[in-house]
């Protein structure tokens, strides 16, 4: 089974870990889940907006309890980016629409492990000569401390890699990191900018409250299409050989509510989007970022997902764990209920 858990709730299950007084409560959770996952039970893969959230920690101790969980846990096991499961999910709609793609998207594994695979990359460290050349087979073969002793050696710095990743630098590490450039409050820039533009659509149903009234839902998947799905559906139709001038594309409102309803991340994306705006008074903040994108990409695929209560409110509002058969529940304590 795959369980996904919010970050308050990693958050819980390292304070448990870490003997903090706040996770005596937690122990019982803690101790269940390690053994769910060394029985093969399931797995608590972790996605792009964990990583994300984390890089807003500042505290050291904090993220290193974070990352001694995480890895004995998730085993950093990771789920995919949400960006490519939607490439995939548009283009399973056209090829139904039209037929396959004569070119197909890579094959992606929804469950990856390490950091690389949950931003999309390769992953794996490879050596390269002075010209681009990928050397690492043949430095393998020659290397003086042996092909196998050679293999181990990039495996530990991988593993060491995804725990940097979660774990951050220590704070005497950190400043010479930023001489380098290094600035995790980018990541957290690219969310504040979604939230404002979420703060932007509120001032507009302010000024237009009958959309809010009547057609909230069509406002937002609007903007979802073209956000997220126009530039897909273009290159989908551009390599099959088509145009979106053919007519492809429905023009009823149905009809074009049913297509993109079809796509389970952007169906759970629009109808959480939805919800909150449809609260005139809701005030939007980074983390409802974070976290509808982060169920956007682990309800539809998932078996169980652990949110925060107040999306989980919103989740079981609109039925969606029972449209995708998910679990989904506010309370860490109840995830033995359902493994």
């Amino acid at each position: 089974m795959l369980v996904y858990l919010d970050l308050n709730h990693w958050i819980s299950l390292s304070k448990a870990h870490s003997g903090h007084p706040d996770g005596t409560q937690h122990i019982a959770s803690l101790e269940f889940c390690r053994k769910a996952v060394n029985h093969g039970k399931a797995f608590f893969p972790i996605s792009e907006y964990i990583y994300a959230e984390i890089s807003k920690i500042t505290h050291h101790r904090q993220r290193r309890n974070l990352r001694e969980v995480i890895e004995q846990i998730g085993r950093f096991m990771v789920v995919a980016p949400l960006g490519d499961v939607v490439d995939h999910e548009v283009e399973a709609i056209l090829d139904h629409m039209i037929g396959p793609n004569p070119q197909p998207l890579s094959k992606i594994d929804y469950l990856d492990w390490g950091v690389a695979r949950a931003f999309g990359r390769a992953g794996g460290f490879r050596i390269t000569s002075a010209n681009g050349e990928d050397v690492t087979n043949e430095i393998r073969q020659i290397h003086p401390i042996g092909a196998v002793a050679f293999d181990r050696t990039l495996i530990r710095a991988e593993i060491e890699l995804n725990r940097k990743a979660i774990e951050g630098p220590s704070p005497q590490e950190e400043p010479q990191l930023r001489k380098r450039r290094w600035n995790p409050e980018a990541v957290v820039q690219l969310y504040e900018q979604t939230a404002s533009d979420e703060r932007a659509q509120v001032q507009r149903f302010d000024s237009h409250p009958k959309w809010r009234r009547e057609r909230t839902r069509d406002v937002i998947a609007v903007r979802e299409a073209i956000a997220e799905i126009s530039p897909r559906l273009v290159k989908g139709f551009v390599a099959r050989g088509r145009s979106d001038d053919d007519g492809l594309i429905p023009g009823n409102r149905d009809e074009l509510r049913s297509m993109f309803d079809a796509m389970p991340s952007v169906n759970v994306s629009v109808t959480l989007k939805t919800s909150l705006h449809r609260d005139s008074n809701y005030r939007w903040r980074n983390n409802d970022i974070y976290d509808i994108r982060a169920l956007s990409l682990t309800i539809p695929y998932c078996d169980v997902v652990v949110a925060d209560s107040s999306m989980c409110s919103h989740v079981t509002r609109h039925d969606l764990p029972s449209r995708y058969d998910t679990v989904v529940i506010s309370e860490l304590a109840e995830v033995s209920d359902h493994i």
